[in-house]
């Protein structure tokens, strides 16, 4: 357990420990005896989410996993729901971008956007690559295809495909099957006829989030921290695209993993192509739910 209270100023209201996921903080005692304490079963279960220190009305909590870092006061959040939901519709993926470099504030602002982002854990083991460099991004780019084209050769052949899909599911096959090689096939012919890059799209940056390897939640992690990078980038009349083709490379290609400098023990879930786009879009295609049910009491006779 991480948390400091200062006894000072803690008034025991119990606020803390009703909040706190696993319930660590509790209160002991009864009137003028009563204090704060952390329940000594399950403090080392602590999550160091700093929950029982955002609530505290009197500021008494401390967590020096946060350093000397005070916590901002929550402010008034000026965009209402209507003004959210037209940026939510607005947002499309953009595939096509300007030859034009992004600048390195704007993607500092998304990375201050990512920070922000929920995790499963509590604690944020997120972490960010950026690459803007056209030479890197170009050897990139090779790898990616060269992968994929042995995997279009894999899948032709019965004996690779059992085994890819003993190692990853039917699901799995059936996606790529199905999905994925149908129209990388063509991606593929048209990357090496040089006609064009179908996959990285010839974006001006990349950001590719990764998280520990054994991290629980680390793929909902690093989704949820790239969709708020996205949304700040929709502010910034920037476009982007999360594209599931570029992370596989990254666990099946070591020079890839070189590449970017990756560690052992950290895997890539998600990445985004960014830049301005190329061909704005002018109007908003309607999407809706699949199912939407409400599992609600039946009314009363």
């Amino acid at each position: 357990m991480t948390a400091i209270i200062n006894r000072e100023v803690c008034t025991a209201c119990g606020i803390c420990g009703k909040v706190c996921p696993r319930h660590i903080p509790v209160v002991t005692g009864e009137g003028e005896r009563k204090a704060t304490v952390f329940s000594a079963e399950r403090a080392e279960l602590c999550l160091d989410c700093g929950h029982c220190a955002a609530v505290c009305p009197a500021d008494a909590i401390k967590i020096p996993a946060f350093g000397d870092i005070s916590l901002s006061p929550i402010g008034q959040v000026e965009i209402d729901e209507d003004r959210l939901l037209t940026l939510l519709r607005q947002r499309r993926s953009v595939r096509r971008y300007l030859d034009r470099p992004v600048p390195r504030q704007s993607i500092d602002r998304m990375i201050d956007a990512a920070r922000c982002s929920p995790t499963g854990t509590g604690e944020m083991t997120t972490g960010v690559i950026v690459i803007d460099d056209t030479r890197v991004l170009e050897s990139l780019s090779e790898h990616i295809y060269k992968m994929y084209e042995d995997l279009e050769k894999a899948l032709a052949n019965p004996v690779a495909r059992f085994f890819i899909k003993r190692q990853g599911g039917e699901k799995s096959l059936r996606v790529l099957q199905d999905f994925v090689m149908p129209g990388m096939h063509w991606y593929i012919r048209w990357y090496r006829e040089g006609k064009s890059n179908e996959i990285l799209r010839d974006c001006p940056a990349l950001m590719l989030f990764h998280s520990p390897v054994f991290e629980p939640s680390g793929e909902e992690n690093c989704l949820l921290a790239a969709f708020h990078a996205v949304m700040m980038a929709q502010t910034m009349d920037m476009g982007t695209c999360l594209n599931g083709l570029i992370p596989p490379v990254f666990k099946r290609v070591p020079e890839a993993r070189e590449l970017i400098k990756l560690p052992e023990d950290r895997e890539v879930h998600a990445s985004i192509t960014l830049g301005y786009p190329k061909y704005p879009f002018k109007r908003i295609v309607p999407r809706d739910l699949a199912q939407v049910r409400y599992l609600a009491s039946a009314p009363e006779m």
